[in-house]
């Protein structure tokens, strides 16, 4: 149990170390930013993972460094040169992600001396649709260090036409 409980604490510390991007949801206008705490040193590669019934796409690269780059799901299946359905499948089997539905690969590195700092929105403009809560992940290539996981609560169609029909009968009431 001794054993158990000092894994454990070595596990969450080491997440915590590493803990130096963090996912931002701008829920009024559904877009997602990446940012760094300027700890964090180059180079670092991540997924961002979409988990539930939404997507994501588009993006604005703001990190300065020659050698970034953010690609989405299509050209991370064309790099490996699979169908964009046979690499999620793949994906949800390796993670064992069952509701994944969407995933960009990201890589935040320079070739300048020193690097320029993972500091401020280093991501940004990621457009998030969807019909319901999705669940948001930011994992390092190598699936060793989760930096940040957000649930985001996006309301299904039907909500949004209920809570329309609902406006309309308390503005005939009066």
């Amino acid at each position: 149990m001794n054993k158990l409980l000092v894994m454990l604490t070595v596990l969450a510390m080491a997440t915590a170390a590493n803990a130096g991007l963090t996912i931002n949801v701008n829920e009024t206008m559904d877009t997602i930013t990446i940012t760094g705490d300027g700890a964090t040193l180059p180079p670092v590669a991540a997924y961002l993972f979409v988990e539930g019934p939404g997507s994501i796409v588009g993006s604005n690269m703001v990190y300065p460094g020659s050698l970034a780059a953010y690609n989405e799901l299509e050209a991370v299946a064309a790099t490996l040169g699979m169908s964009p359905e046979n690499t999620l499948a793949s994906f949800k089997d390796f993670t064992g992600k069952p509701t994944l539905s969407d995933l960009s690969f990201m890589i935040l590195a320079d070739g300048a001396v020193p690097p320029a700092a993972l500091a401020g929105t280093l991501v940004g403009n990621i457009t998030l649709t969807g019909t319901g809560p999705v669940v948001l992940s930011l994992v390092s290539d190598d699936f060793a260090t989760v930096f940040d996981t957000k649930n985001v609560p996006i309301p299904e169609p039907a909500t949004f036409a209920l809570l329309g029909l609902g406006g309309l009968l308390l503005r005939r009431r009066k």
